[in-house]
């Protein structure tokens, strides 16, 4: 259920596989209409109609029907589409596993420089975060994402440390190091969010 799934060739209509909805999965879907095609839309409405769970159209303008998350922002976005819901979580899992190279690549590097003390570093760091990471993907399991939370809280810690203590250091290394944890941390809390409050429709599968 989602934004682009099933189009016009597809061989079941939306109708056909919203007959089998629950009255909430299709209040759901009116409820957050906006995030939905015309026709998926139009076929919920339908349903709707015909189980009597609304009598027009226009009753999609009664704030039953109007989605919380439209209103005002949020630092977590709520997400009630399966689609989007499936799109942003293998968005943040991609970020992570890319995240996993950059110190691995540090130390790569640092090996063509004959240290090998910061190689082991830095390949050691992009392992374990690359452990931690698709152990998550796999299990979704929040003791794994604590883990990777603390990790990541302990590398800005010893880092930032170093990097303060050194003869020389420069502004944008500090800046880097700040900015890279923020964004990191916050792509596993919202991850964190997203594992918790998983769309109706996922929820069984």
């Amino acid at each position: 259920m989602n934004n682009s799934d099933q189009g016009s060739d597809s061989p079941i209509s939306f109708y056909e596989r919203y007959a089998g909805f629950s009255d909430q999965q299709i209040k759901d879907v009116l409820k957050n209409h906006k995030n939905y095609q015309e026709k998926a839309v139009n076929a919920a409405i339908k349903i709707a109609i015909e189980r009597e769970l609304i009598h027009s159209e226009q009753d999609l303008l009664a704030p039953e029907y109007q989605s919380p998350a439209s209103v005002g922002l949020s630092i977590f976005p709520e997400i009630t589409n399966v689609y989007q819901y499936k799109k942003i979580v293998a968005s943040i899992f991609r970020i992570l596993f890319f995240a996993s190279l950059i110190p691995i690549s540090f130390g790569v590097i640092k090996y063509a420089d004959d240290q090998l003390n910061m190689t082991f570093l830095g390949v050691g760091i992009g392992l374990i975060w690359l452990i931690l990471t698709f152990t998550l993907f796999k299990t979704r399991k929040l003791i794994i994402l604590f883990l990777q939370v603390l990790f990541l809280m302990l590398l800005f810690l010893g880092l930032g440390y170093r990097l303060f203590h050194q003869e020389t250091y420069r502004v944008t290394d500090i800046a880097v190091l700040f900015i890279g944890t923020i964004l990191l941390l916050y792509m596993l809390l919202y991850l964190k969010k997203l594992i918790q409050t998983k769309p109706d429709q996922l929820s069984g599968q």
